[in-house]
């Protein structure tokens, strides 16, 4: 499918150099130690983010004639990334799916796998850091908990109970922790104002351009170096261990510790989710485990990322780079994604004519504020015939300044919210099963913790994984 871009292109004239945005990113501060500037979101929630938006948008180049990527996944949350695109059955009852066991007991807690150890999943891109294949994993587990708890369902109703409470999880759950109140509120309340809004908004949902090559990529700064009592085995587990204990990302597969060859994950590495979707001190003391800041500070690993773990689109860069945050500025680049402040006024504009609220453009102070100064010369320095990066600033940059500035990095900002927050409730609404199509309502057999929503931690206990 294609992508729609909303928000227009960044005038030829205005564009900066692949060069400068090679060294923007370059320049921008990696956090060594094991100390972090914490949200109070619990870390479970930053994979659990990763997972949504690779269930919405998988970038590939397309060849044709406008240059333009195509997205392999549907423009819906409808976990094709687990599913596939294989219809459900509405006469075949449904059967569990393959998952796969640890080494050495053989708990039922990885992904399904083959003998060398590649995951046998719909998107082999959730096997590309550990946090996220748990994440994975523990979605088949909860399917298969609803195909044993309720086993005379079909393979289609199945699905879409399953679909349903996940959707459930993520704008009931996930969103509100990530959105601004106030927008948050407006779009629950009064509907979408700029993505697929409005009665000219009548053809096939797109995924916004903007949201996929940017935006929803706030998620990189919200990565620890250090992740203390990951688990009652692995007190101490560092970014580069969760590299390693996956297929994708480790040449050949590692474990982590000895560089033992596996086909599986090791028992040790085992998420124990109530200290990732915890925001108190566990009952013996340990501090909760809190996802970074939404700022310009990114975890040290980030800055050298290893070749086999590199994102898929990063062999197109427009330059090599193994620094994320250098591989995704160039990515709106490539796409001339227009600047976050003409997108931010585009956005007001929208959002104030439908009598919503109004709120504040940042000014290039605010963009350079608290940046080291190798930062805020790049920012700074004048452009023949075009504006400074801080006045015309790049979107993920700008989406990653707006939160520090304006939401202290404890969430996303104005505009940042905008386009995450309607593009998922978008998605949602654009599902063939979708929780806006009637008024839904958890089904009291899957254990809802609340009778008018459902969790991540609803899903996880009732997958059986709650004190795994």
């Amino acid at each position: 499918m294609p992508y729609k871009r909303y928000f227009g292109s960044m005038p030829e004239a205005t564009l900066p150099s692949a060069a400068v945005c090679a060294e923007l990113g370059a320049t921008f501060r990696f956090n060594i130690s094991a100390t972090e500037a914490e949200t109070d979101i619990p870390v479970g929630y930053t994979y659990l983010c990763q997972f949504v938006f690779h269930d919405l948008t998988s970038m590939v180049p397309h060849t044709g004639a406008d240059g333009q990527p195509l997205n392999q996944r549907s423009a819906s949350l409808d976990l094709d990334s687990v599913f596939g695109t294989t219809m459900a059955d509405p006469t075949k009852p449904a059967s569990p799916m393959a998952i796969g066991a640890t080494a050495p007991t053989g708990r039922p807690c990885d992904l399904p796998r083959d003998t060398r150890g590649r995951a046998m999943i719909a998107d082999p891109r959730n096997d590309d850091n550990l946090p996220l294949a748990q994440t994975h994993m523990a979605i088949i587990r909860f399917y298969n908990a609803i195909v044993t708890r309720l086993p005379d369902l079909s393979e289609a109703d199945t699905r879409r109970l399953a679909v349903a409470h996940f959707q459930s999880v993520v704008l009931h759950d996930v969103l509100p922790r990530l959105i601004d109140p106030t927008v948050y509120e407006d779009i629950m309340q009064n509907g979408r104002a700029v993505i697929h809004a409005g009665s000219r908004e009548t053809g096939e949902f797109l995924i916004p351009l903007e949201f996929a090559a940017a935006c929803a990529r706030f998620g990189h700064s919200m990565i620890r170096t250090v992740y203390q009592h990951w688990n009652s085995a692995n007190a101490g587990a560092m970014l580069y261990g969760y590299w390693k204990n996956t297929f994708n990302s480790s040449d050949p597969p590692l474990d982590g510790a000895h560089d033992e060859p596996r086909s599986c994950l090791v028992d040790r590495w085992v998420a124990q989710w109530g200290r990732l979707l915890s925001s108190r001190p566990s009952p013996t003391g340990q501090p909760p485990l809190l996802a970074s800041r939404i700022d310009t500070v990114f975890a040290y690993p980030l800055a050298d990322i290893p070749k086999v773990a590199l994102p898929e689109l990063a062999s197109s860069s427009l330059l090599p780079s193994t620094n994320i945050a250098t591989l995704s500025l160039l990515r709106g680049l490539s796409l001339r994604l227009n600047s976050g402040q003409a997108v931010a006024r585009q956005i007001l504009a929208a959002v104030v004519d439908r009598g919503g609220p109004a709120f504040p453009i940042l000014t290039p102070a605010q963009i350079v504020r608290d940046e080291p100064d190798a930062v805020r010369s790049l920012l700074t320095q004048p452009r023949v015939g075009a504006q400074t990066l801080a006045a015309s600033t790049p979107l993920l940059l700008y989406t990653l300044k707006e939160a520090a500035v304006l939401s202290d990095g404890m969430r996303l900002g104005p505009m940042g919210s905008r386009i995450v927050m309607e593009t998922v409730h978008a998605a949602i609404e654009a599902a063939q099963y979708s929780i806006f199509a009637s008024r839904w309502k958890p089904n009291p057999k899957l254990m809802p913790a609340t009778a008018d929503r459902y969790t991540f931690a609803d899903l996880i206990s009732f997958a059986g994984l709650s004190n795994q």
